[in-house]
C-alpha cells in the first residue's frame, strides 16, 4: 500500500478536490436548511416543579423493558401527603417549544455569515486546485515542446547548408541571366527559399533582408562575403544609379566565397 507521500500530484489533487466538494455539499445543505433547522435539537427537557412543602415521594418501579412506572399506593386517592407524579411532556412538545422560541436575530446572522464564508472558501479552494492542475498540465506540455524544439534546432544549420549547396546551379543561373540589378536581387532572395525548405520559418518581426542574413548566420557562412553580397543587394534594390556587369561579377565572387565557407564545414 502506498503512503500519502508517494501519491502522484494528480492523485493528491483529485483527493483534495473530492474532499473539498464534499465540504461544499455539506455547506450547501446546511445553508439550504437554515440555521434554525441545523441547530434545532430536541430542546431542554421540562423540569419538574419543586414542591415548597415536604411530601412523601411516590414509589417508582422499573419494568422489564427498561421503562419506569409509578406505583400508586392504596391510600393515594384518600388525599395522603404524597408528591405529585412527574409530568410526562413528550419529545414533540419539547421540539415545539424550541421552534416557538427561535434564537435571536444576531445569532442567526452570525450562523448565516459562518455558513456563507465556509461555502465561499470551499468554492475558492476548488477553483484554486483546478488552477494548479491546469498550470501543471501546461507546464508539462511546455517542457515537452521545449525538448522537441531543442532537438529540432540542433540540425537546422546542417539542413540550411544542404539546401544552399543543393540549389547552387539554380542560384548561379539567376545571377548570370537577365538584367544585373534584377539578377542580384533575385539571388539574395533565393536564400529565403533555402531557409523555408530547411524548415526555418521567417519571423513576423523580420524583414526579407534580416531573414536572409539569419539563414546565412545559422549556416555559419563566412561573414566577409556575406556582408559584401548584402551590400550589393541593397545597392541593387534601393539605389537609382546603374548596376553594371562589374556588380554582377562581384556578386558572383561573393556567392562563390559563401559556398566555399559552407562546403568546408559540410
Amino acid at each position: 500500500m502506498r503512503g500519502r507521500g508517494e501519491w502522484s500530484p494528480a492523485v493528491r489533487a483529485t483527493v483534495a478536490v473530492a474532499a473539498t466538494c464534499l465540504l461544499v455539499v455539506l455547506a450547501a445543505w446546511a445553508t439550504r436548511l437554515g440555521p434554525d433547522q441545523v441547530f434545532t435539537g430536541p430542546g431542554p427537557r421540562p423540569g419538574t416543579a419543586t414542591a415548597t412543602e415536604s411530601c412523601t415521594p411516590l414509589p417508582v418501579r422499573t419494568l422489564p423493558d427498561g421503562t419506569t412506572e409509578v406505583d400508586y399506593p392504596d391510600d393515594y386517592a384518600l388525599g395522603s401527603n404524597y408528591c405529585d407524579p412527574p409530568s410526562g411532556a413528550s419529545l414533540d412538545e419539547a421540539r415545539d417549544l424550541v421552534e416557538d422560541n427561535p434564537p435571536p436575530l444576531w445569532v442567526r446572522l452570525l450562523v448565516w455569515l459562518g455558513l456563507s464564508t465556509l461555502l465561499v472558501g470551499a468554492v475558492a479552494l476548488v477553483l484554486w486546485l483546478l488552477l494548479q492542475v491546469v498550470r501543471a498540465v501546461r507546464s508539462r506540455s511546455r517542457r515537452e515542446e521545449r525538448q522537441e524544439v531543442g532537438f529540432t534546432v540542433l540540425d537546422e544549420p546542417a539542413r540550411v547548408v544542404e539546401q544552399v549547396v543543393r540549389d547552387a546551379a539554380e542560384q548561379d543561373a539567376l545571377l548570370r541571366d537577365g538584367d544585373a540589378r534584377n539578377a542580384i536581387v533575385a539571388t539574395w532572395h533565393r536564400f529565403e527559399v533555402h531557409g523555408e525548405r530547411a524548415g526555418v520559418p521567417r519571423r513576423a518581426s523580420e524583414t526579407s533582408s534580416e531573414y536572409a542574413l539569419r539563414i546565412l548566420d545559422l549556416a555559419e557562412a563566412d561573414s566577409g562575403p556575406v556582408s559584401r553580397l548584402a551590400e550589393l543587394y541593397r545597392e541593387a534594390r534601393f539605389s537609382d544609379h546603374a548596376i553594371t556587369e562589374q556588380h554582377r561579377s562581384e556578386a558572383l565572387a561573393a556567392l562563390a566565397a559563401v559556398r566555399r565557407s559552407l562546403g568546408v564545414r559540410s
